[in-house]
């Protein structure tokens, strides 16, 4: 019995353990794109006269993100229609095709397999209605001309036309995307001459009819008998002609905020109000697209009509419904100023104000070098409204403290500052690594040369010569270099004009990596060669 019962409990011990669930592992992810197996006509065919196309691949397929994706060269007034059934992409053409010409349908990454979404990279289907497919290429990248970083979804156009007019009224012969490194590549073109576009095409109508679309061209039409290489196109978007206001914003008490589309300094602002007190104080930003009004808190109206003129044409009319007086609590206002802990030397102090003020005590502000009590002066920036710098060259390594105490400053609707104390310590002069930068040029037009921290501008000269410059007190960290070449002498980037067949000014990047230790000089020789 003993035995009988061992052998019934191992018996049970085995159907238990063949019933546990085991979770299946599904072998290796699949990676592997579809493939193609046969097309109907086949894929380069010749003396192609067929308006449907079959593509047969190796497993299920789908179809993403097509309409961004998907370029027919030359250019289809009808986009052909494509469609998948299964394992096969079906393409219908719509319109009538050119006698002996050589058509691409480039699908980019749009097909991919129904299960893991593997893209078949750059996938093209080719045809000709002659004799024979064309293989001549163009290719290159697109380059912002103002951040001169390459610049991914601009299409590239070649036109066999030659007219200024063609890339506002006529469809492309070739055209091709650049990808997320900024090139392209257009394929299968026939010998000939072209005019060269690249177009940021905002609506996708392969048009230059928008104002803010971004435009690039080659001065001159390039002969194609050969494959071109390494073309660079220079992406820029054209000053605007018509000035206007892209937005006005109330959105605290007492400030009225006009954003315009570009800068100008023929913008002014006037109202329906025939105050006999002033009753509002104006302020422009450096850069003159931004104006801000100020309200004084007088008078009991709730609203004003504005009229936006630039010179003597008034270009926009809006009215204003002002914020009213009882939601606003404030009975005082609290100061911004630009002090650390760790204060860098040969920098400039500064106190700013959430509004213009009316008055303001200098005299009063206390500034303490190691306890000793110093003789400071404050003064309003010339370059950014509502702030006051102090010009002081701090002694290194010390210690600093400032008192402003309240009711120094008083705002244009009466409100006094709170007390601001802050403290502070200089650091060394080995804290600070230098550049010592020996640039020679081969052109004779001015240049603006600025330097970077970051992405951040530290600083900007303009010269019209060969320089050395020496660049002091740099926080250790990576700093690049940026010349504009400034052609007008205007002393300032300016962008290009199609038309006009004038591309935007040049500029030119230090190529190299500038890593600035502390304690150590930095020798940079850059010549500038041909542009």
């Amino acid at each position: 019995m003993k035995l009988k019962g061992f052998i019934y409990l191992i018996v049970a011990l085995l159907i238990y353990g063949c019933a546990q669930v085991v979770p299946l592992t599904g072998g290796d992810k699949d990676e592997i794109p579809p493939k193609e197996l046969k097309s109907t006509p086949e894929n380069k065919s010749i003396n192609f006269a067929a308006q449907t196309i079959t593509i047969e691949f190796d497993e299920f397929i789908k179809l993403q993100n097509l309409q961004q994706q998907l370029i027919v060269s030359p250019v289809m007034e009808k986009k052909p229609e494509v469609s998948i059934k299964g394992k096969k992409l079906i393409i219908k053409l719509k319109e009538e095709l050119t006698p002996n010409t050589t058509y691409s349908i480039n699908f980019g990454n749009a097909i991919v397999d129904i299960t893991e979404n593997n893209p078949i990279p750059n996938y093209k289907y080719v045809f000709s209605t002659g004799s024979y497919l064309d293989s001549l290429s163009f290719s290159g990248s697109v380059v912002d001309a103002f951040e001169l970083k390459t610049v991914d979804k601009i299409y590239v156009m070649l036109y066999d036309e030659l007219e200024d007019s063609v890339p506002m009224k006529k469809l492309p012969r070739y055209v091709a995307i650049t990808d997320k490194l900024g090139d392209f590549s257009v394929t299968n073109m026939a010998h000939g001459n072209y005019k060269v576009f690249a177009l940021q095409d905002i609506n996708a109508n392969y048009l230059y009819d928008l104002p803010n679309e971004k435009i690039a061209f080659m001065d001159n039409p390039i002969k194609i008998d050969s494959s071109l290489t390494h073309q660079h196109l220079f992406l820029f978007e054209e000053k605007q002609d018509n000035q206007f206001l892209k937005k006005i914003e109330h959105k605290e008490f007492g400030k009225v905020v006009f954003y315009f589309n570009q800068p100008s300094e023929n913008l002014t602002i006037s109202t329906n109000r025939k105050e006999k007190i002033r009753w509002y104080e104006e302020e422009r930003n450096p850069t003159n697209d931004t104006i801000i009004h100020w309200l004084l808190g007088v008078g009991d109206f709730k609203e004003a009509a504005y009229y936006i003129s630039e010179g003597k044409t008034i270009i926009d009319t809006v009215t204003v419904s002002f914020i009213p007086s009882t939601k606003f609590k404030d009975t005082s206002f609290v100061l911004q100023t630009n002090v650390t802990t760790s204060f860098d030397l040969n920098k400039k102090l500064f106190i700013s104000t959430p509004r213009p003020i009316s008055g303001f005590n200098s005299s009063t502000v206390i500034v303490l070098e190691d306890s000793i009590p110093i003789l400071v002066l404050f003064e309003e920036s010339k370059t950014h409204p509502r702030r006051y710098e102090l010009n002081y060259k701090f002694k290194e390594k010390t210690n600093y403290e400032m008192l402003i105490p309240s009711g120094v400053f008083q705002d244009i609707l009466g409100l006094k500052n709170d007390t601001l104390r802050s403290s502070f310590a200089t650091k060394s002069d080995a804290d600070y690594g230098k550049i010592i930068l020996k640039l020679t040029t081969n052109f004779n037009t001015p240049y603006i040369l600025q330097l970077f921290k970051s992405n951040t501008l530290i600083k900007e000269t303009y010269f019209s010569e060969n320089q050395t410059i020496t660049y002091g007190f740099l926080p250790a960290g990576n700093y690049q270099f940026r010349l504009i070449v400034d052609d007008n002498g205007n002393q300032k980037w300016d962008t290009g004009d199609y038309l006009k067949k004038k591309q935007p000014e040049e500029m030119i990047h230090y190529q190299k990596p500038i890593t600035i230790r502390a304690n150590w000089d930095n020798e940079i020789i850059w010549n500038i060669k041909e542009l």
